[in-house]
């Protein structure tokens, strides 16, 4: 069964652990690991968040790729970030983003996962805002 036609049928029945165990393994999780994130402390967030999945799966194409094109027309200075110690999948599609995007820069935060440290952001996010400031 498709990504998009399941997960609109796991939202619409309000089951969303349900939806995020299908996103998880999407993205490269293996089922066998699905039951022990479902005992982390963040399960609860990501099931509060989970009709949010909706929106990603509409942006990515039909078979759920980075959308290059729409991506392109990105007119504004752009920073795409991504943690060294992440799932590579993340680094390839930030790659993707920053090339197909015009005016974008791409900066691999050493040490740090999708769970990032304000440290760490932070400061990347103070100099890039201030150096496209207006």
């Amino acid at each position: 069964m498709d990504y998009r036609k399941q997960l609109k049928e796991l939202l619409a029945a309000d089951r969303r652990g349900d939806a995020v165990a299908l996103f998880m393994m999407l993205v490269g999780m293996s089922a066998d690991h699905v039951p022990g994130m479902r005992q982390h402390p963040m399960w609860p967030m990501f099931e509060a968040v989970a009709p949010t999945l909706a929106y990603d799966a509409a942006v990515l194409g039909e078979d759920a790729s980075v959308p290059i094109e729409r991506a392109a027309s990105v007119a504004v200075p752009a920073l795409i970030m991504d943690g060294s110690a992440s799932y590579p999948f993340m680094h390839i599609t930030a790659t993707a983003l920053a090339n197909a995007i015009p005016n974008a820069q791409l900066r691999t935060l050493e040490g740090q996962t999708h769970e990032v440290a304000a440290s760490a952001i932070a400061p990347v996010l103070e100099e890039f805002f201030n150096s496209n400031a207006a």
